[in-house]
């Protein structure tokens, strides 16, 4: 991948929030997440807050939810799961939940759990990469990006997804993504804030 915009070392491409899936579900472009590499990575605990069934019927993701799912079995070949110590705590919490009777007071809480293993990914990458290699992240959420800021050892490339459609329409061509982030204000309420979801980058210490 050599567009503008993008690293061009054989990044990696991870997705480690789920809000950008939510967003790209709700006006289905979902493939757009494979323009940059063609592959993407995605982490177990995203995948669960993103394909589980919603808590109630206001949850706006049961309007989309079903295009999700479809995409991820669609595209399992090319959706490489990263496997985190999050993911594995939180289904022994709601395996015993099950076995006490599925209380709906006491379900554990799924929310925010892919931000909570960010370091401990990024650490499990360390050993996968090479040294001048680029792992670009997509997310939105602030405390994970300011987790990210902090990393020392590893090259990163962030972004958050209304960076990330402005540059598929600038850098890729992607026409239909010039107008893509009003079409999701239109159906979910999300952080308008560009300031907090300016791309930066954080580059290995020597």
């Amino acid at each position: 991948m050599n567009a503008q915009g993008f690293s061009d070392k054989d990044p990696i491409f991870l997705i480690m929030d789920a809000s950008p899936i939510v967003m790209l579900s709700a006006i289905q472009r979902l493939d757009w997440l494979m323009e940059p590499c063609g592959t993407i990575w995605m982490t177990d605990m995203v995948m669960e807050e993103v394909t589980r069934d919603p808590d109630s019927g206001r949850d706006p993701r049961s309007r989309w939810l079903a295009y999700t799912r479809s995409w991820i079995a669609a595209n399992k070949f090319r959706i490489r799961r990263v496997e985190t110590d999050t993911y594995r705590t939180y289904q022994l919490a709601l395996d015993g939940w099950r076995a006490q009777g599925s209380d709906p007071e006491r379900k554990p809480n799924s929310r925010d759990l892919g931000e909570a293993s960010i370091i401990q990914t990024l650490k499990s990458f360390r050993g996968k990469v090479q040294p001048r290699q680029t792992i670009i992240v997509l997310m939105d959420e602030s405390d994970g990006r300011d987790a990210l800021k902090g990393m020392r050892r590893i090259n990163l490339d962030v972004f958050g997804t209304r960076a990330f459609v402005e540059a598929l329409f600038a850098h890729f061509g992607i026409a239909e993504a010039e107008h893509a982030w009003q079409a999701i204000l239109k159906v979910i309420t999300a952080d308008e804030s560009k300031d907090d979801d300016d791309p930066f980058i954080v580059r290995r210490a020597i």
